[in-house]
């Protein structure tokens, strides 16, 4: 079994979902697994379990207990039993400030509290985010550019003061997204010798403004990947803890270990990518749908609403219904795992809603399993592209770049239920590119890429002036 990379974000919600099974209607739970056997499969499938902490901040009256709370529930998660040997990461709550959120006033406030929450419960926590704010939509805080600069800088080093214990559990983030923001975050880090205090760094600004992801010559992560690596070998650091702010679909795995083959093979630093997102809970409960694989191998969406439970499931593909394909899966599941097995029964059922109604939802033991198999569906994909990356890279190596192309374009396609898109046709073709521009490190190049195709996301509402004079030779105006 590989682990996989994933992170599950809001992961409370899981410990919902697994409480209301085996402690809601004991009618549905019968001994099927033990907290331990769930511990197993959480920490032998996952890299980490994520929380934000600012998810809770914006509009509260009193934050006089707000820290406690925060850390009775990463205590009572724990106290479950179901998280033993797994890790817990604290998201600063950066994200609530950048999209407006939250005042200036309530955004100092935030910064205070969330540096105190580090050091006062640092045993709640494995890892926890920097706290991070780049501008973002709706964002108010921010006078012009340097104002950007002065906050980032003033918390950045908040965080690398912070008792070594707790520095060695902060995850340092990159961002890179604009022209000012390459250029901000690369004088913090490297004017204040920022790499070297943190053994966790990592990106966001992955899913803003995707459709220009479409405009540039390389996988997008790859930008803020290369002054890191440079970071890397300017210190004779071995190894790089790389975490990326969402960037969770299949395709990207392939990516992820596409690329530590190759800083492995060029650079001899081990590539260690999680990357995060709470897709199980959307797919699951919001969109109804879980991924199952048809008998060429496809990744195909499985429609789990009730209209569809009788349909037949990619009828050219498998001949059953939606429903006995959900089963299908779902007996697979706790097979592999040694739990017992369901009656999915259905799918759904009458059960009161939080204000005591009766509504039609999942089966309470549906939705865990159909939870925990998302999550399992993750260390598999990784599992099968660690294998395609070494042919892949094997390719890139022979200078074959055309196979090279064919190949990540045939695994794409699989990975999106047998369909090429006209995204990932593009991305395919700029992997060897990609994988060009980690071997050579040259900024220089990804500062050219950042300006020319990625200048337009730029947050034009921010002082222009500040945006020319900010950075003038060697020196911050």
């Amino acid at each position: 079994m590989v682990k996989s990379g994933y992170v599950l974000a809001g992961f409370e919600t899981l410990t919902s979902i697994i409480g209301n099974f085996v402690l809601g209607l004991r009618e549905r739970f019968n001994d099927n697994f033990t907290p331990q056997d769930i511990s197993k499969f959480l920490s032998s499938t996952c890299s980490g379990f994520l929380h934000s902490y600012g998810q809770n901040f914006p509009n509260k009256k009193k934050y006089d207990k707000y820290n406690a709370n925060e850390a009775l529930m990463y205590k009572r998660c724990r106290d479950m039993g179901i998280f033993d040997n797994c890790t817990f990461i604290v998201d600063s709550g950066g994200f609530q400030i950048s999209t407006g959120q939250l005042s200036r006033v309530e955004s100092d406030l935030l910064y205070h509290k969330y540096y105190e929450f580090l050091e006062e419960y640092s045993s709640v926590y494995n890892l926890a985010f920097i706290l991070d704010v780049p501008p973002g939509p709706g964002c108010e805080i921010f006078k012009d550019f340097k104002d950007v600069y002065d906050l980032n800088l003033e918390s950045y080093q908040r965080a690398k003061n912070l008792p070594e214990e707790i520095r060695k559990k902060i995850i340092y983030v990159h961002h890179f997204r604009t022209p000012m923001l390459w250029d901000i975050y690369t004088r913090i880090m490297r004017d204040h010798d920022m790499f070297n205090s943190f053994e966790y760094h990592g990106t966001g600004g992955i899913v803003a403004n995707m459709a220009s992801d479409m405009s540039i010559p390389c996988i997008i992560y790859v930008l803020p990947l290369i002054p890191l690596i440079n970071e890397c070998k300017k210190f004779g650091r071995k190894y790089l803890n790389f975490h990326i702010l969402g960037g969770a679909n299949f395709r990207d795995v392939m990516f992820y270990e596409l690329f530590k083959e190759c800083i492995k093979d060029v650079h001899d630093i081990d590539l260690n990518i999680t990357y995060d997102s709470s897709s199980p809970y959307k797919q699951v409960m919001h969109a109804r749908f879980v991924y199952s694989k048809d008998n060429f191998g496809n990744i195909r969406k499985l429609n789990i609403k009730s209209k569809n439970l009788d349909y037949r499931f990619s009828m050219n593909y498998k001949n059953v219904s939606v429903e006995t394909e959900l089963q299908n899966m779902l007996n697979n599941l706790a097979d592999k795992w040694g739990w017992k097995r369901i009656d999915v029964d259905g799918v759904y059922g009458m059960y009161a809603d939080r204000s005591g109604d009766m509504v039609q939802t999942f089966h309470p033991d549906v939705k865990a399993y159909a939870t925990l198999y998302s999550l399992n569906l993750y260390s598999e994909i990784q599992e099968d592209m660690r294998k395609v990356a070494k042919d892949i890279y094997e390719l890139y190596k022979a200078d074959d770049i055309y196979a090279l192309s064919e190949k990540c374009s045939y695994v794409t396609r699989f990975l999106n239920q047998g369909n090429l898109s006209k995204k990932q046709g593009v991305k395919s073709t700029s992997i060897a590119n990609s994988l060009t521009m980690l071997k050579n490190l040259d900024e220089d190049y990804c500062k050219y890429i950042i300006t020319k195709s990625l200048s337009k996301d730029e947050f034009k509402d921010l002082n222009e002036k500040t945006k020319v004079d900010l950075f003038n030779g060697d020196g911050i105006l």
